[in-house]
């Protein structure tokens, strides 16, 4: 198993400039075909934290459709010099509909690269770009920091279990990564009143692995150690100097709280290494 195409976000943003080359990194690893996706507004909705209520539309329009095909420019330069596989699309629509399309088009790959919303172009909605590709793409997301480290193929990841069906399809999807990382560490969840419930099922975890090739090592976090989940998982990541963290998205689970809700905001928005999300 290994990652045959990838799509990847692109804006006229700084941090998507360190987005690129992640992804044109991550191609030339796997021998990835690249999918650039900018964004051409056809027509733009008011979004939270965008001042779009002002007089002349039409030029926003095209200052916003200029930016996307100057970011393409950028990808393709870079893509060409690194000489990987790669094709690009200026995707029309409208501010709403982006999210929803963009997801379409990630289920025609094996993974979908975004940046942290934070650092998005604010006329796109990037949280509902994140949760579309989660819940709506069947296709697994890595969400890129502003600054990201070069992608570490034999590097430390952090892994967060709780025996959940998201965890299970994060492990799954994770394993081109995890079979090639020098060290994989399974953080189990523990409730108080299930710690031998979740003893079985982390052991069962890394039997799973080592028959996939993946020599993990587990270990179990009390949950009654932080009431902060995100910060939990962040805190024993950087631990471990962590290369990559991997976890299911949830709507409701131990680990709760995706997509919007506390896990989310934290992990979406303070991790300072890729995190690799599936549902």
């Amino acid at each position: 198993m290994s990652f045959k195409d990838i799509i990847v976000y692109v804006d006229g943003t700084e941090a998507s400039k360190a987005r690129d080359v992640f992804a044109i990194s991550l191609a030339k690893t796997y021998g990835a075909h690249l999918v650039a996706v900018a964004f051409a507004p056809q027509a733009l909705l008011p979004l939270y934290g965008a001042d779009v209520a002002f007089a002349d539309m039409s030029g926003v329009l095209d200052g916003v459709k200029a930016q996307g095909e100057e970011a393409l420019a950028r990808f393709r330069k870079c893509a060409l010099e690194a000489q990987v596989s790669f094709e690009e699309q200026l995707m029309q629509g409208t501010s709403d509909e982006f999210p929803h399309n963009f997801a379409a088009a990630a289920r025609l790959t094996d993974l979908a690269v975004l940046g942290q919303p934070r650092d998005g172009d604010p006329l796109v909605g990037q949280y509902a770009m994140v949760e579309r590709c989660l819940f709506a793409s069947g296709r697994p997301v890595l969400i890129v920091p502003a600054v990201p480290a070069e992608p570490a193929e034999d590097g430390t990841i952090v892994v967060a279990w709780d025996g959940s069906a998201e965890a299970a399809r994060a492990f799954s999807d994770a394993r081109p990564f995890l079979v090639t990382a020098k060290r994989v560490v399974l953080l189990a969840a523990v409730r108080e009143d299930s710690v031998g419930d979740a003893s079985a099922l982390a052991d069962g975890m890394i039997a799973h692995l080592a028959r996939h090739g993946v020599d993990a090592e587990a270990l179990r976090v009390p949950l009654s150690e932080s009431p902060d989940i995100g910060r939990l998982l962040m805190a024993r990541a950087k631990e471990f100097q962590a290369d990559m963290v991997v976890m299911g998205a949830f709507h409701h689970s131990r680990w709760r709280e995706l997509i919007l809700g506390g896990v989310t905001l934290t992990m979406l928005e303070e991790a300072a290494i890729p995190l690799f999300m599936a549902h």
